[in-house]
């Protein structure tokens, strides 16, 4: 079987599309069609100073995505950068993919500067919590009810 690696999603590609398919079914706050998403992700991919959204393959088999944002969908906290948007295919989940994108983030976070990152998770705590990441505390994050809202100190790149 063919290890995962993560790409960066640059606009107007395959994989913008495929991204845009997977946030528009699976992130119903986000309240966008497939079309307004690629649209967002097109610009979103377009600077990539403060951002950047990966796409994970295992060979050419696209299995997931992540982005690295500076604000998340209005905030119960004014931090920044976010670890947003992590979606693996069902069909490719408990493989690694997500351990793998979390990592790819964490990275590319490190590569821009940012010394810490943070999230939030309705349901996933356990799992960031396996990966190194902290529980701050539980917030209502867009009455979603008990939301972690989490943390991930890393080590910044020397010049």
């Amino acid at each position: 079987m063919a290890e995962i690696e993560t790409y960066i999603v640059n606009p107007g590609t395959a994989e913008i599309d495929i991204c845009a398919r997977w946030r528009a079914e699976t992130f119903s706050v986000l309240e966008a069609s497939v079309e307004k998403e690629r649209r967002t992700l097109n610009r979103f991919a377009a600077d990539q100073a403060r951002q950047v959204a990966l796409i994970a393959k295992r060979g050419t088999v696209p299995v997931g995505t992540c982005l690295l944002v500076p604000s998340e969908i209005e905030p119960n906290h004014q931090v920044s950068p976010w670890l947003a948007g992590l979606f693996v295919a069902p069909e490719h989940r408990r493989h690694g993919a997500g351990a793998v994108l979390v990592r790819a983030i964490e990275a590319q976070a490190r590569v821009r500067g940012f010394a810490q990152i943070f999230l939030y998770t309705i349901s996933a705590a356990p799992f960031y919590q396996r990966l190194g990441w902290d529980l701050v505390e539980h917030t209502d994050w867009k009455g979603f009810g008990r939301t972690a809202f989490m943390s991930r100190t890393i080590k910044v790149m020397s010049p």
